[in-house]
């Protein structure tokens, strides 16, 4: 007996990005697709924490100048999840051949029946290392290294 394919694609295409973030640091959990009980629970595909800051994503697969549609209930469970959680409520697009683009779900357009939509998954966004660069820089501000170092300006 054969599983279903397309269940078997988002399971791949969601632990490529959970193996990415772990890689990256973060401590990472790859929520249940089906099982009991988790209908009376919100679920999202993918929890990672690094350094106290909570990431909570719903992945999708997207292609180069096609919407991707993210429904009204499934957006709604996301961000209470990260709500109660304390942290971003994030959709991951994942298009192939092209990478991944994590996107705010805040900043997301909504559509006349209240979906959200990415229009072009492509455009807009973060890759992974980006959001990682702004969650937690590897530089510092000049005034950041003096005050930890209580220097003054050099003359």
């Amino acid at each position: 007996m054969k599983g279903n394919p397309r269940k078997a694609k988002a399971a791949r295409v969601e632990n490529e990005l959970a193996n990415k973030l772990w890689e990256m640091g973060y401590a990472v959990i790859r929520g249940p697709s089906s099982g009991s009980g988790v209908r009376r629970r919100i679920h999202p595909d993918i929890v990672a924490i690094k350094k106290g800051v909570t990431l909570v994503i719903e992945v999708k697969i997207g292609h180069p100048g096609k919407p991707v549609y993210i429904n009204k209930r499934q957006a709604n469970r996301l961000t209470e999840f990260a709500e109660r959680a304390g942290g971003k409520a994030l959709i991951a697009v994942k298009i192939p051949g092209k990478g991944w683009r994590l996107h705010e779900i805040t900043k997301l357009q909504q559509t006349k029946k209240e979906n959200l939509k990415i229009d072009d998954p492509t455009h807009g966004g973060l890759n992974p290392t980006q959001l990682d660069e702004i969650l937690f820089p590897k530089t510092k501000k000049i005034t950041q290294y003096l005050k930890e170092n209580k220097q003054g300006p050099v003359a």
